[in-house]
């Protein structure tokens, strides 16, 4: 392939991925509260709420897990990659405890 069509290839791909970004900022409608009974106004920011995430290292995660998450993936009984893997159980455990909304 030539260094042309290659760098086209290139461009086209990162104009795909740039495309298929996942969104994780929070909706930019919000509902007010009625001030008269029929009237039920939206309001509408101009921009969307900044995501609020931090990064964070997991210390020490036994090699089993990540066996027993590509046995999960090699079977389809999951799409997410591990990191998301862990983020969902995450979510799923404080919203069981009662710590986060449901």
């Amino acid at each position: 392939m030539s260094k042309v069509k290659f760098s086209a290839q290139a461009e086209k791909l990162k104009n795909l991925v740039d495309s298929a970004r996942l969104q994780t900022s929070s909706s930019a409608v919000t509902a007010t509260a009625p001030s008269q009974p029929n009237e039920g106004a939206e309001v509408v920011s101009g921009r969307p709420v900044a995501a609020r995430t931090k990064a964070k290292n997991l210390k020490a995660i036994p090699l089993s897990y990540f066996e027993a998450h590509a046995e999960l993936k090699a079977t389809s009984k999951t799409s997410l990659d591990f990191s998301s893997y862990i983020i969902e159980a995450i979510r799923e455990k404080l919203a069981r405890d009662g710590a986060i909304g449901q």
